[in-house]
């Protein structure tokens, strides 16, 4: 088992795994969750960059915008769930509510990305708007760093944005097939 689970023990709450069997769970949930996220982007890709849209493919940056602004038109990944770790007051309905501590939270990616007071005229696709690096809501975090910003940002994040991008320049250049006749 990795060292990373030298304080584990099994329990009812995690189904009474050994480390090994707990590990082997983990790696599994992460490979389903980095092919599904990674190909639901590279299918953005596909579908949501309009045909006459113009992107440089020679600048990584514009790319990178590119496929970040078919990430905020259709999150690969829709979801966020989060557990609070304090007691939360929160207004539902124009009404406060107080939850207890471990409550789950879900958030709606998709919904976010369309928010009028962050994305002017948020349907369309637009990959040079002024925001787009700083704002997005992919990758379980607000704005996109390779570097990273965070516990609960995706760690596939690179490998999911570089797949994408090759995907885009793949897609926009022509394929030349040499006549041998």
């Amino acid at each position: 088992a990795t060292p990373l689970l030298l304080g584990y023990v099994p329990s009812e709450a995690n189904g009474n795994l050994s480390a090994d069997e707990y590990a082997e769970m983990l790696v599994s949930v992460c490979g389903i969750a980095g092919i599904l996220g990674t190909s639901n982007l590279i299918n953005n890709v596909a579908k949501a960059i309009p045909e006459n849209v113009s992107i440089d493919l020679s600048d990584q940056r514009e790319v990178m915008r590119a496929v970040l602004e078919a990430a905020r038109i259709k999150a690969p990944v829709n979801n966020v769930n989060v557990l609070t770790t304090t007691v939360k007051t929160v207004r539902v309905n124009n009404k406060l509510k107080t939850l207890p501590m471990n409550t789950v939270f879900a958030g709606s990616i998709g919904l976010a990305c369309f928010d009028e007071s962050v994305f002017a005229n948020p349907k369309k696709y637009d990959h040079k708007r002024q925001n787009i690096e700083k704002a997005v809501l992919t990758f379980n975090h607000v704005g996109f760093s390779s570097e990273g910003a965070g516990t609960r940002q995706c760690p596939g994040r690179n490998i999911a944005m570089k797949l994408a991008a090759d995907f885009l320049i793949g897609l926009r250049t022509p394929a030349w097939v040499e006549d041998n006749n």
